[in-house]
């Protein structure tokens, strides 16, 4: 074990869970935690043109190196964190003095949503189970895990397809972050098909929900509010349409369904449609657009360039999972609500 390192990774941590949203320190942890857990593993973000993606029948498994990366998008580790220590603290209330089990699916090399977290608990409280397809990042993950002192904490670890992984135990709280914005290229929906049916009601799935939702949006005004403005904030609005998909632990089948968004006769201001996507991680922890890469905008339709009435979306599923549209000639084509 090594103490620098222990200290370092638990100040980190109680920096980033109470810092609210003082962005210098919450950098500043994500930072000294990247450090040390880069030195630990050697695995460094300069890697990523080297390391190679694995691709999987349901969607793309995100290199080592790629996966080390996402540490440094400060709020998407921040919200996480939070979310995750609320939920291990929701259930230790309730065990009755017994130790809870965490399975995390998608580990990357760090262990980024569980790793910072187990030295603010005691090691009979709880114990976790790692599972990552990439056994490159399994490796790494168990040097740090040696290095700051932290085995007593961990379970079981398998390196397989947590899209078609079989559970075999009780688990209290399932933590699975492998997606994109809008649910692009990777398994995150797949894998929440697989596991969920298969825990027990009880337990937690970290993200809770993840939906998205249709907005005609100004060019104009989306580009000033990124901007910068000292003495005060430029006119902003959008104009919600709709959900369009929405998974969570009691939403798995409804997905199947494709969604029908009328467009109305205002777009001549709003003439962009953008699907946002929210997540909402656990106990009021949520990240919405712009907070991270897995919530950005993306542009789907630009009414200057393509009339339409209606607009139809539908999750597609396999090697490339995503959502897709098309304008459609009626305004109703399903019940939309």
């Amino acid at each position: 074990m090594n103490k620098n390192y222990f200290e370092t990774v638990h100040q980190s941590a109680q920096d980033i869970l109470f810092c609210a949203d003082d962005y210098a320190i919450m950098k500043k942890a994500v930072d000294e935690l990247y450090r040390v857990f880069s030195e630990i593993s050697g695995v460094t973000i300069d890697q990523l043109n080297r390391d190679a993606d694995i691709m999987l029948p349901s969607g793309k498994a995100i290199s080592t190196a790629a996966a080390a990366h996402c540490l440094l998008e400060m709020k998407r580790t921040a919200v996480f964190l939070r979310g995750i220590n609320k939920a291990i603290a929701l259930k230790l209330s309730n065990a009755e003095n017994k130790t809870i089990h965490i399975l995390y699916t998608g580990t990357g090399p760090y262990g980024t949503l569980i790793t910072p977290l187990l030295s603010l608990f005691k090691p009979e409280s709880l114990i976790v189970d790692l599972l990552d397809i990439n056994a490159g990042s399994l490796a790494a993950l168990q040097m740090v895990i040696h290095q700051l002192g932290l085995e007593r904490y961990v379970g079981e670890v398998w390196c397989a397809d947590a899209t078609t992984f079989k559970v075999n135990k009780h688990y209290d709280i399932v933590i699975c972050e492998t997606m994109l914005a809008c649910l692009k290229s990777e398994p995150q929906v797949a894998i929440m098909q697989n596991l969920v049916p298969q825990l027990d009601p009880a337990c937690i799935f970290i993200p809770e929900e993840i939906s998205i939702d249709a907005y005609l949006t100004n060019p104009r005004m989306e580009m000033e509010r990124l901007m910068y403005h000292e003495t005060e904030q430029p006119l902003f609005e959008r104009r919600f349409l709709g959900n369009v998909f929405t998974i969570s632990k009691s939403n798995l089948e409804s997905i199947q369904k494709k969604k029908t968004i009328p467009i109305p006769d205002y777009i001549t201001a709003f003439p962009v449609l953008k699907l946002f996507t929210m997540v909402k991680v656990f106990g009021g922890e949520i990240l919405s657009d712009n907070d991270s890469s897995i919530t950005l905008p993306k542009q789907y339709f630009d009414f200057r360039r393509q009339k339409a009435p209606a607009v139809e979306f539908w999750y597609v599923q396999g090697v490339k999972p995503c959502i897709e549209s098309r304008a459609v000639n009626q305004t109703i084509l399903h019940e939309f609500y």
